[in-house]
C-alpha cells in the first residue's frame, strides 16, 4: 500500500541499505519486532530507503532507541537530486540536512539546522513531515523544528532511516 506501517517482523525487499564512511558495513537484522543495526567502527553512517513508493507531502514516524552513542534519523524526497534528514543524537543535539550522493558510498550534506534538547533520550520517537517547501521535525510528538527548504527544490522522493556511530563504537540502533 501507498501508506504504511512497517513492524520489522522480516526482511522486506523494499529496504535497500549502503554505507558511507567507516572501515566495517554495518549489519541489519530484524528481531524481536524490530530493525536492528549493528555499528562495529566509528565515524559510519548507513541508510536505509524504502523503494516502493515515492511521495511529496509526507509524514513518517518512528520509534527508535540507541544502546551506545551515535544517531539514528529519518529521510524523505530522496532521490536522484538529493533528499532531507534529521537526526537526532545520544549526546542530545538533533539536525535538519540537505543530503546529496557525489559517488558511490560518498555523500555531502549541508547543515539546515542544528540545534539541542532535553527532550531526547536514548530511547525516542521522531516524526518527519515533508509539506510543500517545509521539513517539520517532530520529537516525541512534539514539533520542535520548522524551516523553509524552498532553495533545495526536492519536490518528491522516496522515504528512508539513519544510523550512525560517532567517534566512539560500537553502535546499536533498534527501530520498532
Amino acid at each position: 500500500p501507498l501508506y504504511f506501517t512497517d513492524e520489522f517482523t522480516s526482511a522486506s525487499p523494499y529496504w535497500i541499505f549502503s554505507q558511507t564512511g567507516g572501515l566495517n558495513i554495518p549489519t541489519t537484522s530484524y528481531e524481536n519486532d524490530t530493525l536492528r543495526i549493528d555499528i562495529s567502527s566509528p565515524d559510519t553512517w548507513m541508510i536505509g530507503i524504502h523503494n516502493a513508493h515515492t511521495y511529496n507531502n509526507i509524514f513518517i514516524k518512528a520509534k527508535a532507541n540507541i544502546t551506545s552513542t551515535g544517531s539514528f534519523g529519518l529521510i524523505c524526497r530522496y532521490n536522484e537530486n538529493g533528499w532531507y534528514e534529521f537526526n537526532i543524537y545520544s549526546d542530545g543535539t538533533y539536525n535538519l540536512l540537505y543530503g546529496k550522493q557525489l559517488t558511490e558510498g560518498v555523500a555531502r550534506y549541508i547543515p539546515l539546522s542544528t540545534s539541542t534538547s532535553g527532550a531526547i533520550t536514548s530511547s525516542s520517537e521522531i516524526g518527519l513531515h515533508c509539506q510543500d517547501n517545509f521539513l517539520l521535525a517532530y520529537l516525541n510528538g512534539n514539533l520542535i523544528k520548522r524551516i523553509d527548504v524552498t532553495n533545495y527544490g526536492l519536490g518528491e522522493g522516496q522515504i528512508g532511516i539513519t544510523a550512525s556511530s560517532v567517534t566512539v563504537s560500537p553502535s546499536n540502533i533498534n527501530f520498532e
